[in-house]
Formats: C-alpha cells, sequence, structure tokens
C-alpha cells in the first residue's frame, strides 16, 4: 500500500475519529475510494473527514457512481483551464464551466463545483447546460411585493 493511500485509510478506519466501525468501503492504488450505492451516509462521512482534515491539497469529491458502489476521488480538474465557460441562470449569475480530464471525458463545474456527471462528448456537455438554463429560466420568480 502505497503512502498516499495510508495516509487515506489511517484517517477513514480510526475507530475514533472514523466514520463507523464495521462498514464497508474499498480504496484503490489511484486513491479512489469505493462505498455501497446504499451507504450514502457514509461516502458523505468519509468526504467530509478527508476534506476537513487538511491533509491533502485537493477536495475529496464524487466522482460517480459505477454499478453498485459510489466512487469518491480527488479533484484534479479544479485547477485546470476550462474548454467551454458561459452564463446560466434567470439572472445569468451561474458560472458554468466545461473541463476535460485526461481520459477525454468532459466534467462540468457550476460555481467552481464538480457535477458528477461525465460525458464523452464536448456536445453533450454543452446540450446539458442548455437544458439546465431554460429549466432554470422557467423557475417562476417570486415578487418582492407580496399581497396580504
Amino acid at each position: 500500500m502505497t503512502s498516499f493511500s495510508a495516509v487515506l485509510s489511517k484517517l477513514i478506519s480510526d475507530p475514533f475519529e472514523g466514520p463507523f466501525e464495521g462498514e464497508d468501503y474499498f480504496i484503490d492504488d489511484d486513491g479512489t475510494i469505493q462505498v455501497p450505492v446504499d451507504n450514502v451516509k457514509l461516502s458523505a462521512l468519509i468526504t467530509r473527514r478527508v476534506n476537513i482534515s487538511g491533509k491533502f491539497d485537493k477536495k475529496l469529491v464524487k466522482l460517480g457512481q459505477s454499478g453498485d458502489t459510489i466512487i469518491l476521488g480527488f479533484d484534479t480538474l479544479v485547477d485546470q483551464p476550462a474548454v467551454y465557460t458561459g452564463k446560466i441562470g434567470f439572472r445569468g449569475d451561474v458560472t458554468a464551466e466545461i473541463k476535460k480530464d485526461e481520459s477525454g471525458k468532459f466534467c462540468i463545474y457550476l460555481d467552481k463545483k464538480r457535477s458528477s456527471r461525465l460525458f464523452k462528448k464536448l456536445s453533450s456537455a454543452k446540450v446539458f447546460l442548455k437544458r439546465l438554463d431554460n429549466e432554470l429560466q422557467e423557475i417562476p420568480v417570486e415578487s418582492e411585493q407580496e399581497e396580504d
């Protein structure tokens, strides 16, 4: 086990500081963590524990879901330049970015927060953003003056 995985394992599996005793999770060699899909609370606790520890320079985020496991990993795209940037929302106050990872897939960031959804093509990611923008435009905004 590499020192990176050893530090991660020690942080998570500590009986006093760790999530729960006897809960199942698996740490891969590349630092990704697999948690059963029916244990969302454990994945949230692991993410929180790792992010507040301050021992890692990147944040642990949900990368996605594969079969019956939730995949947690460190966000390596946060410092990468965006392939596409735009403003969406009712007033255009949400910054949407599309970034490409090393495997060639595209990931969406909304206000610097990563979405767990990955796209194979840039055009698919842009269509997703356009649909999201349309949905945000349709949400009725309450008027500032409410009648009594």
